[in-house]
């Protein structure tokens, strides 16, 4: 039984089809442009991987490929796309990806200190300011003393030379405000970026260390149409999440969207995301 949108956070619904293949491809893009892991994160004797909010799996499954002697477990709210990681994974024959629908809100159904590594891209999509600190205390508790943990978040679809992207960026942040999810208390980021060392460091994290990275994905730009098309799918998804927080009608929300894909096509568009990936480890000597 699929759940119902209402008992998530995500602001798209999370058993949608288009969505599905919308973070299946923005998974392999980033881990094109960042890489799966820092290389300070030690692998080589990493028993249990877990990656939080996996969606359909491709981080997983493409770890698992990479590293056959570690077992990689993805959770996800979306009955959808677990299920369909499933699949990809007896598809491809990988042996070492299991994935489980499991709401990362909650307490995890894993045992203290049983996991090497807790991997999270992007959940700031379904987190709060106030479950932030549940979910990293969480990720610490399952970590075994020396694990690691690392996060990578980013702020908005970027600065850009169109004034339709940054009007629509600008409501997209306004409606997530609404519902809890922005550290920054106004402006067009959600200030996650700004905290992410100090939830970690709250949480009990030691050895913190940030890395900025940064996608020039302007017109002409070898990642443009990888990204032209990633926010493109993401603006259309949010429409219903705009609309429901009271931050535009949907009319007006479409034609500020025909606005804002025209001025990305055109030639003189320039833009930048900037992202942030951040890791840190469980002390040897926590318990």
């Amino acid at each position: 039984m699929l759940l119902p949108e209402r008992e998530s956070s995500y602001q798209i619904d999370v058993e949608n089809a288009a969505e599905m293949a919308r973070l299946t491809k923005q998974a392999r893009m980033l881990s094109e442009a960042l890489g799966l892991l820092p290389e300070a994160v030690d692998m080589t004797r990493a028993s249990l991987v877990l990656d939080i909010g996996c969606g359909p799996g491709a981080w997983v499954l493409e770890m698992a490929q990479r590293y056959p002697a570690s077992l990689f477990q993805g959770i996800d709210i979306s009955e959808r796309m677990t299920a369909y990681a499933r699949y990809s994974a007896q598809e491809h024959q990988i042996s070492n990806a299991q994935f489980q629908v499991m709401d990362a809100r909650q307490p995890l159904a894993f045992a203290d200190a049983s996991v090497d590594v807790v991997h999270a891209r992007f959940i700031t999509g379904f987190l709060s300011v106030t479950t932030w600190p549940q979910v990293l205390s969480e990720c610490f508790r399952v970590l075994r003393p020396g694990g690691v943990i690392c996060n990578t978040e980013f702020e908005s679809l970027g600065i850009s030379t169109s004034m339709a992207l940054t009007g629509y960026n600008r409501l997209i942040v306004q409606a997530a405000r609404r519902v809890g999810q922005c550290f920054a208390p106004d402006g067009d980021q959600y200030g996650i970026t700004a905290v992410q060392h100090r939830l970690l460091r709250n949480a009990g994290f030691q050895r913190i260390q940030p890395q900025a990275h940064s996608i020039n994905y302007s017109q002409g730009m070898p990642t443009h149409q990888a990204m032209f098309e990633n926010f493109s799918a993401l603006m259309k998804l949010l429409q219903p999440f705009m609309v429901r927080q009271g931050v535009t009608m949907q009319e007006e929300a479409e034609e500020l969207y025909a606005r804002a894909i025209t001025e990305m096509e055109a030639e003189t568009f320039c833009a930048i995301v900037f992202l942030q990936r951040i890791w840190g480890e469980k002390a040897l000597e926590a318990c």
